[in-house]
């Protein structure tokens, strides 16, 4: 995966629904061990966000932060 220009990346910091490849820019993980990651999360955990069919395949960022908030041991704060 190419890393997108400064720019582009400064866009995408306010997208709601993101592709697998912009959830791993954000999770900041190498590529190859995010893509496993996922396929993990998407079959063994139910809770995890699926992709939305409605918006082209993309995961509702917010929920998956949330996800991932909770699985890290932080309170919600909504």
């Amino acid at each position: 995966m190419t890393t997108p220009a400064p720019a582009t990346l400064e866009r995408e910091k306010e997208k709601l629904y993101v592709t697998d490849a912009e959830l791993i820019r954000r999770m900041g993980v190498p590529e190859k061990q995010a893509r496993i990651i996922l396929r993990e999360l998407a079959t063994k955990h139910p809770a995890f966000p699926k992709p939305q069919a409605l918006f082209g395949g993309r995961r509702y960022y917010p929920a998956v932060r949330a996800y991932f908030d909770k699985m890290n041991g932080l309170k919600s704060t909504g």
